[in-house]
């Protein structure tokens, strides 16, 4: 599918395990001819093939090496590699933290294989880099989380985007998301002063990024299942009096 408009669409929003029938988080971002894949988790695969053809793939960006963010690019990879309608190893650029690629070879040495056989190409990003995957620009900033993970800005079309990726409250990341069109915050949680704050933000915290941050637009993502989205709304709603929305699978902004 081909637009002049900027889209991301939700392709998962659960936080650390997928709810029944759901996936974890998951982005794709379309604008004119280019589909960028950010972020893996289980499940999404599946939805991404609702919204466009694998095979188009411009590139994918990964935030960081936890399983509820990469475990599907394996299934991306097989559909790529030994599907019907394979077309060879055409070197899909994948951009992710340092390590990325050694670590998903060692999961993959079960299957007797050593390397994705071409048809991943692997770039090293790291806080501060920008990078252009035509028409997006993405922009790289480290959050407050045990592995490295890098929120990113993407600018395309006149329009800012910024996902936080995982991370607790983090200073930071006002400036980075400042006057940015929408954000796409994690809001793991709905109880602060936990041991999950440490690395997980309320969503309370993500309508006070959203709020000091200027923003026009919430999205809250990474909703650990069994909690009820509607009070993560009420509690982003506290600081940000913009629009708020809670992610759903599929669902496309």
């Amino acid at each position: 599918m081909i637009t002049n408009l900027f889209e991301a669409v939700v392709l998962g929003a659960s936080g650390t395990y997928p709810k029944p029938g759901g996936a974890c988080s998951g982005f794709l971002l379309r604008c004119r001819d280019s589909c960028v894949l950010v972020d893996a988790g289980p499940g999404t695969f599946a939805n991404l093939q609702r919204h466009a053809d694998f095979h188009e793939l411009t590139a994918v960006v990964i935030s960081h090496l936890h399983l509820d963010h990469i475990l599907d690019l394996f299934s991306l990879y097989h559909a790529l590699r030994y599907g019907r309608d394979s077309r060879g190893p055409t070197g899909l650029e994948v951009y992710a933290p340092e390590g990325t690629e050694e670590h998903l070879r060692q999961l993959l040495s079960p299957y007797g294989e050593g390397d994705f056989g071409g048809y991943f190409d692997f770039h090293v990003i790291r806080s501060g880099d920008k990078v252009g995957i035509m028409p997006f620009v993405f922009t790289f900033k480290k959050t407050t989380h045990p592995v490295e993970t890098l929120a990113m800005s993407v600018d395309a079309n006149g329009r800012t985007l910024v996902y936080t990726a995982d991370t607790a409250w983090n200073d930071g990341l006002v400036a980075f998301a400042r006057n940015a069109n929408v954000l796409i915050a994690e809001a793991s949680l709905q109880e602060p002063d936990t041991p999950a704050s440490q690395v997980h933000m309320t969503a309370e915290e993500a309508g006070k990024l959203a709020k000091t941050a200027g923003v026009g637009r919430l999205v809250l993502t990474h909703i650990v299942p069994g909690l009820d989205p509607m009070v993560s709304l009420e509690q982003a709603g506290k600081h940000f009096t913009g629009k708020i929305i809670a992610a759903t699978d599929n669902y496309v902004i």
